[in-house]
């Protein structure tokens, strides 16, 4: 549902009589609405239940959602999303705390969790095409995946709840320069995502030309490079280690938003940069998540700090992206990809250079 966002921005737009490169908001709100849920969401998951929140989850953001994609006023557009945003982020920490108890904390279970993700976000564009074709409304894939949402809430309260927690895995002293320079990896790299998936689409649509059930089926594109990015991951990220797939992702994320601010007005160039960039993004938050891990040790303050840092990454750069393609074209707004990536080249130098550092030298207040 998330992915049908970007490709349903025209019908969106014309719903609330503004122009579609003045809804960069809708990813603000969305995103903020997790930032809110996920201050909270630790203590409701104590005391009433993983599943409890991931049902409260669902509901709020199907509800969310069918307001957002039923309001005629830009206000209840991003009302909606800012309601789904909320119950996202009590699902996404719900989700992924009540996998990791039952299977032990095993890392192939959270790796399926979020390829089962990346799965939804190459449908959520084929639907809004095909929603496109039949009925010219690309928001209907929207109203469709706020009842399959709403539909969920009860067999959400039906999951197995763990009663025993995942032996924890004592670490050593955390490592705070290379937990905030992840922590603001992160929060670059989700902004930068969310502006792709959310825009690409309008970029090919506006630069090359492409008809709209076309430009949307782009984004499927991306999120199904995307998916293939995370299996290979899963078969050569042992082998680079993690710091250099890292650092390989994010240099092939530039060259791909290179590649598109090049090729723009070119179908064939354009569709080529984003395989290029979704096969690119795969591997990059899920090992960011781990470095995260290892880099903050057995410090909560550093792990939360980290994750604050980059959970904010959505509030702002998916609304930049929107601003530049309607102030100077679709060529800028790619053109953003490439600075985004040139700064993650930066911080996994400097993270680098922190995870290299003896923890006794990491000063923390932990």
């Amino acid at each position: 549902m998330l992915s049908a966002i970007g490709p349903s921005l025209p019908g969106l737009a014309a719903q609330v009589g503004k122009d579609v490169t003045d809804l960069g908001a809708v990813f603000t709100a969305f995103s903020l609405g997790g930032v809110l849920a996920s201050i909270g969401v630790g203590a409701a998951i104590g005391r009433w239940g993983m599943r409890t929140v991931i049902a409260t989850g669902a509901a709020l953001m199907g509800s969310g959602m069918l307001l957002a994609g039923l309001s005629p006023l830009l206000i209840g557009l991003l009302a909606g999303t800012l309601l789904a945003g909320f119950g996202y982020g009590g699902m996404l920490a719900g989700g992924n705390l009540l996998i990791a108890r039952l299977y032990h904390g095993a890392a192939g279970a959270l790796n399926a969790l979020n390829l089962f993700f990346s799965v939804g976000s190459i449908g959520g564009p084929m639907l809004v095409a095909l929603m496109i074709a039949m009925f010219d409304r690309p928001q209907a894939a929207i109203w469709l995946g706020a009842l399959l949402m709403i539909g969920l809430v009860w067999p959400a309260t039906r999951l197995q709840e763990p009663t025993q927690a995942p032996a924890a895995q004592m670490a050593g002293a955390p490592r705070w320069l290379a937990a905030v320079m992840f922590g603001l990896l992160m929060f670059t790299y989700i902004g930068t995502e969310i502006g792709i998936g959310g825009w690409i689409a309008l970029i090919l649509e506006r630069g090359a030309g492409l008809e709209a059930s076309l430009a949307a089926l782009s984004t499927s594109l991306f999120w199904g490079m995307l998916t293939g990015g995370r299996l290979a991951a899963a078969f050569w990220g042992d082998r680079l280690g993690p710091l250099r797939m890292l650092l390989l992702c994010v240099i092939g994320l530039g060259l791909g938003g290179a590649l598109l601010v090049m090729g723009t007005a070119q179908a064939t160039l354009a569709l080529t940069a984003v395989a290029i960039m979704g096969l690119a993004c795969g591997p990059i938050f899920p090992t960011t998540m781990l470095m995260i891990t290892h880099a903050a040790g057995r410090s909560g303050a550093a792990l939360s700090v980290a994750l604050t840092i980059g959970t904010g990454g959505g509030l702002f750069l998916p609304a930049l992206f929107g601003l530049l393609i309607g102030w100077f074209g679709p060529p800028v707004g790619a053109l953003l990809v490439v600075i985004d990536a040139t700064l993650m080249v930066v911080m996994v130098a400097v993270a680098r250079h922190g995870m290299a550092r003896p923890p006794a030298m990491a000063k923390s207040p932990a």
